[in-house]
């Protein structure tokens, strides 16, 4: 946005690495402060920022649906995006009560969970494809990247390098200990499945170096999936279930294949191996990367002042 020549201030913590101007009320992240004090910290951060409103054109809220429920005691356009948060049944019915707000959704398919909500535009999210090396070989394992949760098709990617004998390697926050140490360990034998643990984008961009492709088969419907931008970025194919966004992440037969179940993934295999990965690169970059995101948030608030403007 900054080099969009928009003025940034983001209402983050003190650490926050950026060129953008930044408000805080703490120093860290929430994720090294006592759990029982995010609260707390949240209600304050949100305060924080709306007490500071009227010194801006827009507020772009990323902080689910709890600034949306003060929208109204503001005159500054606020617009919220979404990230699946709409997805939370928990809070149904805030969004319902706050329907005529102004929304964004990262996909389409995320609008399924909330349908009623006035979504102002679509914008997907974008990487910096500076950051990302184009593989340069066909590869010879699958990777699953992402959360190590049973939604996000784990089991599956296990099962899929089983019964083709091509290794898996597994990159990933371990969000469920008791799913990890009972369905997945089990299978860990650092010869096919090897475990690689939570890796850093520069180590991850390492190791789709020799990906032959990236397994999404999810078992619910994914708003997004940033694991399978990052593998796309690289120029390695997706295998991937038709749910969620993922039909519109991999909207090329390019950029992977789209399966209804393990046995067509396994049917279609011999189509990841003609996978063009400068081809693949490129196409995702048309429409995933951060100035066509920016670009995205920019119309959108052009919008919504010129709105507020008129009322």
């Amino acid at each position: 946005m900054i080099k969009l020549g928009v003025d940034v201030t983001i209402f983050a913590t003190k650490q926050t690495q950026t060129h953008a101007k930044v408000e805080y009320i703490t120093d860290t992240p929430l994720s090294e402060i006592d759990a029982q004090l995010h609260g707390d910290i949240t209600q304050k951060h949100i305060k924080h920022a709306l007490e500071q409103s009227k010194n801006y054109d827009i507020i772009h809220n990323h902080f689910n649906i709890h600034p949306v429920l003060l929208a109204h005691t503001t005159s500054t356009p606020m617009i919220t995006t979404l990230h699946g948060s709409a997805s939370e049944k928990d809070n149904a019915g805030y969004y319902e009560q706050c329907k005529n707000e102004n929304f964004v959704s990262i996909s389409y398919a995320e609008r399924s969970f909330m349908p009623r909500l006035n979504y102002l535009a679509n914008v997907y999210n974008g990487v910096d494809f500076t950051k990302y090396t184009v593989k340069r070989n066909v590869g010879k394992y699958f990777v699953f990247s992402g959360r190590i949760v049973k939604e996000k098709g784990i089991l599956s990617a296990i099962n899929l390098s089983q019964q083709t004998t091509i290794p898996l390697k597994i990159a990933g926050i371990i969000t469920d200990q008791e799913f990890f140490d009972t369905k997945v360990k089990p299978h860990i034998d650092d010869n096919l499945i090897t475990f690689v643990g939570n890796l850093p984008y520069i180590q991850l961009v390492l190791l789709l170096q020799d990906a032959l492709a990236t397994v999404c088969l999810v078992e619910w419907d994914e708003p997004f999936g940033l694991s399978a931008l990052d593998s796309l970025a690289c120029g390695v194919p997706i295998i991937a279930t038709r749910r969620g966004a993922l039909p519109e992440l991999i909207y090329d037969d390019t950029m992977g294949i789209i399966v209804e179940d393990m046995n067509e993934a396994i049917e279609r295999l011999d189509e990841i191996y003609e996978v063009n990965s400068d081809a693949c690169a490129h196409l995702a970059r048309e429409k995933f990367s951060s100035e066509a995101m920016a670009e995205g948030y920019l119309e959108c608030y052009l919008k919504l002042i010129k709105q507020s403007k008129i009322l």
